[in-house]
C-alpha cells in the first residue's frame, strides 16, 4: 500500500504562495517536514490501531509495516506493510472437544471441528471431506488486508487535515523570521 499525500483544494494555492514568498526549496523543506511529523504520527496511530483491531501480536505488526520519510524532492510518505496471512497458531489458538478457539479481531472465535496439529507448527486443520484426508489449514488476518479496515485505515487518513495545519505554522514560522533549526534568519531593523 502507497500513501501520498494528494492536493486538495487550497493546498497547492497556499504552497504556491509559500514558494513565492520563502523561495521554493525553503517551502518544499517546511512542507516535507511537515509531511514526515505527522506520517509518522499517523504511521504510530495506524500500528497501534492494527493490533487492537486485528489482534495480531505487536511485535508481528512492526515486523510487517514501515515507513519511509518525505525528502525535498519526493515530497510523499510512504506506508507500506507486507505479509502474507498469519495461522491461527499466532492468536493462541487452542484444542477443545467441539474444535478450536482462537482469539481473532478483539473477540475468541470458535471453528467446529477443526484441530491443532503440533507436528505442524501447532498449526489449525480441518478436513475437507468424510475421509482422513485431505486437510486444509485455517488461517487467520494479514497486516496488509487489515491496514485497509476500520480504525487502521482512519488513523492513516486522520493525517491529512493535520498536514496542511503544521505546513501552514512551519511556513508562518520560516516567514516570521524567527527560522527553523538550520534555516537562515533574515535580518530584523534595529
Amino acid at each position: 500500500m502507497q500513501v501520498r499525500f494528494l492536493e486538495t483544494d487550497d493546498v497547492r494555492t497556499r504552497f504556491e504562495a509559500a514558494c513565492v514568498r520563502l523561495g521554493e526549496g525553503e517551502a518544499r523543506r517546511a512542507f516535507s517536514m511537515a509531511l514526515n511529523k505527522e506520517g509518522r504520527k499517523s504511521f504510530t496511530q495506524l500500528r497501534r490501531s492494527l493490533a487492537q483491531q486485528s489482534s495480531i501480536p505487536r511485535g508481528a505488526v512492526n515486523a510487517a509495516t514501515r515507513f519511509q520519510s518525505a525528502t525535498r524532492n519526493t515530497m510523499a510518505t510512504v506506508t507500506s506493510g507486507t505479509g502474507r496471512h498469519l495461522p491461527l497458531s499466532f492468536f493462541g489458538a487452542k484444542q477443545f472437544s467441539y474444535g478450536v478457539r482462537a482469539k481473532i479481531w478483539g473477540r475468541a472465535q470458535t471453528f467446529r471441528s477443526a484441530f491443532v496439529v503440533k507436528r505442524y507448527g501447532g498449526g489449525v486443520f480441518k478436513r475437507t471431506g468424510k475421509a482422513r484426508f485431505p486437510i486444509e489449514q485455517l488461517w487467520g488476518p494479514s497486516v496488509p488486508k487489515e491496514m485497509l479496515r476500520d480504525e487502521a485505515h482512519a488513523a492513516w487518513q486522520d493525517q491529512h487535515p493535520r498536514i496542511l495545519m503544521e505546513s501552514s505554522r512551519l511556513i508562518a514560522l520560516m516567514l516570521s523570521g524567527s527560522g527553523l533549526r538550520g534555516a537562515p534568519r533574515r535580518a530584523r531593523p534595529p
